[in-house]
């Protein structure tokens, strides 16, 4: 907050004050953004005066079918010289404007924090893996009810967080808890229903979109059951780095499968992380964000769509 009565509003104006004043103090040539809804306007306005060529970009990795996240993007795009989000197509020309530009980004994994490599590993306790934010929506979410029916067959072991009951994790366990699974549920939120989410999502808000926790469990070496629908296999070989399944019944029948399978499992999770270090890791990201915001030609193949609105 920032002050001694720890009122939201005294803090907000707080954080805005030590921006501008950390922008004067370090004079940046980059300034970078990320999901910052407490910076404002003015302040922008403030550091652009003292520092007039100072690049300023934002990045986001939530859903552009939120309408909240949608608003949180367009608060201050007016300053921004680049947006960088992790949907990707034609959607991103609703953010595009004459002073800045709009582009994808993937989620990146980074091997100093995904550090686990549940690939080369046969002994783990569980064989599938999922954890969630508490949802103000249970009825008919099938972030809750997929998992719940992994667990309810009595086939297979699954450790899941943040639902029915059981809290979310954070930190350290986050990463304790994939290192004792094989297999990682990605199931991203696209119709639930839930405040300032649409109700029907369409291929345009959901083209290439996921949680990251899809880097983070591929990153860590889990082999990765997604859901169907935001075309990854753009990104990642079907059966080969990812696993793909339109049903609950399909689901249970994959995990059932490459649990019965392990060599399968542990073949397809090893090329899946090789696939993500080496192609979508935080120095290729960081790169490709530098050339685009600086306008310099890009000095990669980027190994995901590269257009810029």
């Amino acid at each position: 907050y920032g002050n001694i009565f720890r009122s939201s509003k005294l803090g907000w104006r707080y954080c805005n004050n030590v921006f501008i004043e950390t922008c004067r103090n370090f004079a940046p040539a980059l300034i970078v953004l990320g999901h910052a809804d407490t910076i404002e306007d003015e302040s922008l306005r403030k550091v652009k005066s003292f520092l007039p060529h100072v690049k300023i970009i934002q990045y986001n990795v939530d859903a552009l079918f939120s309408r909240h996240n949608m608003n949180v993007l367009k608060k201050n795009l007016s300053f921004m010289d680049a947006t960088f989000v992790t949907t990707a197509g034609s959607i991103l020309k609703r953010l595009s404007h004459s002073n800045g530009v709009v582009s994808f980004i993937p989620n990146p994994v980074d091997i100093s924090i995904d550090y686990p490599k549940c690939h080369e590993r046969s002994d783990q306790i569980h064989d599938v893996f999922w954890t969630m934010r508490p949802p103000k929506k249970h009825e008919g979410n099938p972030r809750i009810e997929l998992p719940l029916f992994l667990a309810k067959s009595g086939k297979i072991k699954i450790d899941y967080h943040g639902m029915n009951g059981k809290p979310e994790l954070w930190n350290a366990a986050y990463y304790q808890a994939i290192e004792n699974a094989k297999m990682g549920l990605n199931i991203s939120h696209t119709y639930l229903g839930e405040d300032n989410i649409h109700n029907n999502t369409t291929a345009e808000e959901l083209y290439l979109y996921s949680s990251d926790r899809l880097s983070h469990y591929m990153g860590s070496g889990l082999l990765i059951l997604s859901t169907r629908g935001n075309r990854l296999e753009e990104l990642f070989a079907e059966d080969r780095e990812i696993v793909f399944f339109s049903s609950k019944e399909e689901l249970l029948e994959k995990v059932i499968y490459f649990k019965n399978h392990d060599d399968k499992r542990r073949e397809i999770a090893r090329r899946g992380w090789e696939k993500c270090h080496a192609c979508y890791n935080e120095r290729l990201v960081t790169k490709y964000i530098i050339e685009i915001t600086f306008g310099k030609p890009l000095s990669e193949k980027y190994a995901w769509p590269t257009q810029i609105y």
